[in-house]
């Protein structure tokens, strides 16, 4: 199935189920059913006249090509016709021009291997939501996803023959995002071997961009054919390379994802150019820090099934076999700090501690008494907060880039006392900052490193609302750096 069908039948269907994701109308979703008659016509070279949808100015038959119609103000639909000498279009009555733009293909063969795909850069539903306006690429744009695409594979099939295989039989379409968009590649359930992307610097983030999304077109497939878990689609779950809680089955699309970045930096880490050496070195460090972390916490998963214990299984085999150690202090050091810095961060934006648990604390700190040793279990509640620290930020600058990180300016405050290695003189800057602002994510998350504190790692939470609670109590809130000594003498 063409990608774009897949995700306009998806769309389709919550159209005439009554649960649409946006307010396209109805008519331009559901009449897209004709643009695949008229596309099954020309194809077959049949004779037909039906009426298809007028998507931004443009008409659209999937597989065949596009027609960008003269004028762009909405029209809700053309009448296409096929005859023996092509195709005509009629808008309001009237004909119109009719100059199509085929299907652009790229075939490319390497090593005996074939890739061939689809670069989408026309049809409405190529970016697997609700319909865009075409944006053809200019030649010299073309040329460059043509250059990048033809690198990329000469590389898979050289150092990942087993990836370019997976790519030779799923990839189908490539579709270039804008360069101003954030988004370093995607996928949809709806559009098996589609991959939507930014603009890549190097073939070589070009094919792990690929490896990466095909992982979940597999993961898509198998989860239509076996349960790997019962837990529902609640999003109450962390994912260490997400600022939200996720579901389950996003947890093991992740860690199928990432483990093979992972093992597509390991396999480059010692041919990389000089220029992408320290991001390899990182990307691969970061991503196994990443996948680890997750395995950890699915392993006490209740809801996989059997089949998904399997899954997680194989998956942290394929990851041990990975040498994930990093090469240089700057990078061993950003991967640590970021990878705890997000955790800590995760949890504060995210769970509630239990209210029980709180007043305890609030009751054993006023009365001289010793902290929760057990404390109970919080209740994740998803908020909208999301974003990385400045930590984080100057982390990831100096293990990616140390010549741009020694021009930083104005080297006062905590994270740059913390990249120097000195932890009292950041521990205090935090505190001071928790003075002035008792709900600063980032300062509870930076005390939390800084101190090096196991019950600011495990339950940020219950230190943040003890530290509320008392100020409630008492007027005033404790030192925070107290607090969290007095948690750490009893949470292990």
């Amino acid at each position: 199935m063409s990608h774009s069908a897949g995700v306009w039948l998806s769309r389709a269907l919550r159209q005439v189920l009554g649960t649409p994701t946006d307010a396209t109308p109805l008519w331009s979703e559901v009449g897209w059913f004709n643009a695949v008659v008229a596309a099954a016509a020309v194809r077959a070279g049949l004779r037909c006249e039906v009426a298809v949808p007028v998507v931004h100015g443009a008409v659209t038959l999937p597989t065949v090509g596009t027609c960008l119609l003269p004028h762009r103000f909405p029209v809700g639909h053309a009448t296409l016709r096929t005859t023996p000498a092509g195709v005509e279009l009629d808008v309001a009555g009237r004909p119109v021009p009719v100059r199509w733009e085929p299907v652009p293909r790229q075939r490319g063969t390497a090593r005996g291997r074939v890739i061939e795909v689809v670069l989408d850069d026309l049809e409405p539903y190529r970016e697997f939501g609700a319909p865009v306006p075409p944006r053809p690429l200019d030649p010299a744009e073309r040329d460059e996803w043509h250059k990048l695409l033809g690198e990329a594979w000469d590389l898979l099939t050289t150092r990942h023959p087993g990836p370019a295989e997976e790519l030779s039989a799923g990839l189908a379409a490539v579709v270039p995002l804008d360069s101003r968009r954030d988004v370093f590649a995607a996928s949809s359930a709806a559009a098996f071997g589609a991959v939507a992307m930014s603009p890549k610097r190097s073939a070589t983030e070009f094919g792990e961009a690929l490896v990466h999304e095909l992982q979940h077109s597999k993961v898509n497939a198998l989860l239509d054919l076996v349960e790997l878990h019962d837990g529902g689609d609640a999003p109450v779950h962390y994912a260490p390379w997400r600022d939200d809680p996720r579901p389950v089955e996003a947890l093991l699309h992740g860690v199928y994802a990432f483990v093979s970045v992972v093992e597509f930096w390991h396999a480059q880490r010692d041919v990389l150019p000089p220029s992408l050496a320290r991001r390899g070195e990182f990307n691969l460090c970061h991503r196994a820090r990443q996948v680890g972390s997750a395995l950890d916490g699915m392993s006490r998963l209740t809801s996989l099934t059997d089949l998904g214990r399997e899954f997680v299984a194989a998956v942290a085999a394929r990851l041990a076999v990975c040498d994930a150690v990093a090469r240089t202090p700057e990078v061993a050091a950003a991967v640590e700090a970021m990878t705890a810095d997000h955790a800590v961060t995760w949890r504060l934006r995210h769970v509630r501690p239990d209210p029980g648990t709180v007043s305890a604390a609030v009751a054993a700190w006023l009365g001289g008494g010793e902290a929760p040793g057990d404390p109970r279990r919080g209740r994740v509640v998803p908020a909208t907060a999301s974003g990385e620290s400045l930590l984080t930020a100057l982390h990831r600058l100096r293990a990616l880039d140390p010549s741009e990180f020694d021009r930083v300016a104005n080297r006062r405050g905590p994270e740059f006392a913390h990249l120097r290695g000195e932890r009292d003189a950041a521990a205090e800057g935090y505190a001071a900052r928790l003075r002035a602002a008792p709900h600063d994510v980032t300062a509870w998350a930076g005390l939390a490193l800084a101190l090096d504190s196991t019950a600011l790692r495990r339950v940020p939470e219950l230190v943040r609302a003890t530290h509320r609670g008392v100020a409630a109590r008492t007027g005033a809130a404790p030192p925070a750096a107290e607090l969290v000594a007095w948690f750490d003498r009893t949470v292990g």
